[in-house]
């Protein structure tokens, strides 16, 4: 039994649209024999978001509200990607701290430590092979000329 008594597609999307924080599928997927083809066309359409998880039982159905599509004008585009970033850490660094925002890395305090200890490359873990002995099992004991083995 559904929560929700639906008759179609348009009675579907009007319950979807009244729940902005999304509609769980589980509670519709009840409702009437063709409401999941119903779910994917909304999807396909772009009414709705389907999002889904590997548990069927938490897909949630989100509108898409068409209030919220924006058409950016291309002029507006073109002045975005005509801004020149600084290609220097320390510019950008510099040009946060004049407008008042703190930078989350602090380039030359790293570049200065560099230049005192040196650049020292992180050191990669080495796993150490174990050595075969009498006492450890072969899998390919009839070859043994595949195997140093202590005689």
């Amino acid at each position: 039994q559904s929560k929700h008594d639906l008759k179609g597609k348009d009675q579907l999307l009007h319950l979807i649209r009244r729940f902005p924080e999304g509609l769980p599928v589980v509670e519709v997927k009840d409702s009437y024999p063709t409401v999941l083809d119903d779910l994917q066309a909304l999807k396909a359409s772009g009414d709705v978001w389907w999002l889904s998880s590997m548990d069927s039982q938490e897909d949630i159905v989100y509108p898409n509200d068409p209030k919220s599509k924006i058409k950016v004008d291309a002029d507006l585009k073109q002045l975005y990607r005509e801004i020149e970033l600084p290609r220097d850490m320390i510019d950008i660094e510099k040009e946060l701290l004049k407008n008042g925002h703190k930078p989350a890395t602090d380039t030359t305090k790293r570049r200065a430590a560099a230049q005192i200890h040196g650049q020292r490359p992180k050191p990669k873990a080495k796993k150490k092979q174990k050595e075969i002995t009498k006492r450890t099992k072969l899998t390919n004991a009839h070859l043994p000329e595949l195997f140093d083995l202590p005689r």
